[in-house]
């Protein structure tokens, strides 16, 4: 089972890598976007640009995620699920993810992407002490050294600025918020929850609570025609702007259709190898996106930082792998003798 949840976890990293690059690279998501940090209301509309960003990839992601859902015959299990005390159990993972995850973060990248990006990434330790905390599951030697050194690796991709401590502790909010989310829906999988209906039912939370966070902050800025300006200005980037913008949506649907499948990815290698190791897979992601853009129509150079980043990610997960392999070999021998 542990190789299965190396493999699926390895690919929830690579197909969010491909999602990154689809959303973030192939859509100008931010083209019409509105915000700044100088007010109080500038503020708000960069939460609310996040927030609309959000609403319209978990709208796909639930799309997607129900298909799967109906076709796997789990459609029954959901409506179970959906209703009952243990998938309300849920909410807590969906309220860290977005009020709590996405919120401080977009505040953070506004000020210092890079800070934001590198402090978040912590969120594989938070995690692996959650879940020791939690569940009592100790990592080996070699998986939880393999761990620090993937997250250290992410951090070497970002050329870090120099901003106020205020910023760092902006940046760390996301991590606890993602680190934390794992937990609550490790524990529906370890009471015999499908991880593809226990990821399902959390996006259908997220997508309610993070559309009351919507209604709050349009009703405090006042700027409700901006949701449509919003939309309506999303555009493919310069080295996509051959291409008709009509196709906008769709190339959206397919970005996040592919998001999906990392999410069930990574929920489903949670089952087999737990959380941790499922969540240091999954940052391996940071190591496919430079990959994937080096490769035409991107064409583009590999910065030293981001290069050397990549090298220690790749060391990390690859000692996440092997460490259950030795742990088994050593058992082996010791059965031997």
């Amino acid at each position: 089972m542990n190789k299965k949840g190396n493999v699926v976890g390895l690919l929830s990293g690579v197909t969010w890598a491909i999602y990154t690059v689809i959303l973030y690279t192939v859509l100008n998501l931010y083209a019409n976007s509105k915000g700044d940090l100088l007010s109080v209301k500038g503020i708000i509309l960069i939460l609310i640009t996040t927030i609309l960003i959000s609403l319209a990839d978990l709208f796909f992601n639930v799309i997607f995620e129900l298909f799967v859902v109906k076709r796997s015959n789990l459609m029954e299990e959901f409506k179970s699920v959906f209703f009952s005390k243990k998938g309300f159990g849920i909410i807590p993972a969906a309220i860290l993810a977005g009020p709590l995850g996405l919120i401080p973060y977009a505040i953070a990248s506004a000020i210092s992407a890079p800070v934001a990006g590198a402090f978040s990434a912590l969120y594989p330790v938070i995690g692996a002490i959650a879940s020791f905390l939690v569940f009592k599951e100790r990592l080996s030697k070699l998986k939880a050294i393999g761990g620090l050194i993937s997250v250290i690796g992410v951090m070497l991709t970002y050329q870090l600025e120099s901003v106020s401590l205020v910023v760092y502790i902006i940046a760390l909010i996301p991590a606890f918020g993602w680190g934390l989310e794992a937990i609550f829906g490790y524990r529906l999988i370890k009471d015999d929850v499908n991880p593809i209906v226990t990821i399902t039912i959390r996006h259908i939370y997220s997508i309610a609570i993070l559309a009351i966070c919507l209604v709050l902050f349009l009703g405090f800025s006042g700027e409700y025609t901006y949701v449509m300006e919003f939309y309506g200005g999303i555009q493919f980037s310069e080295v996509f702007a051959i291409l008709n913008n009509s196709f906008v949506w769709i190339v959206f649907a397919i970005g996040s259709f592919i998001g999906a499948t990392s999410y069930i990815l990574w929920y489903v290698s949670m089952k087999y190898i737990s959380v941790a190791p499922a969540m240091i897979l999954n940052i391996s992601y940071v190591l496919w996106i430079p990959i994937i853009l080096t490769l035409p129509p991107f064409s583009q150079k590999i910065s030293p930082n981001v290069l050397l980043g990549c090298v220690v990610v790749f060391l990390g997960t690859s000692m996440v792998i092997i460490g259950d392999n030795i742990k088994l070999k050593r058992q082996e021998r010791l059965t031997e003798i």
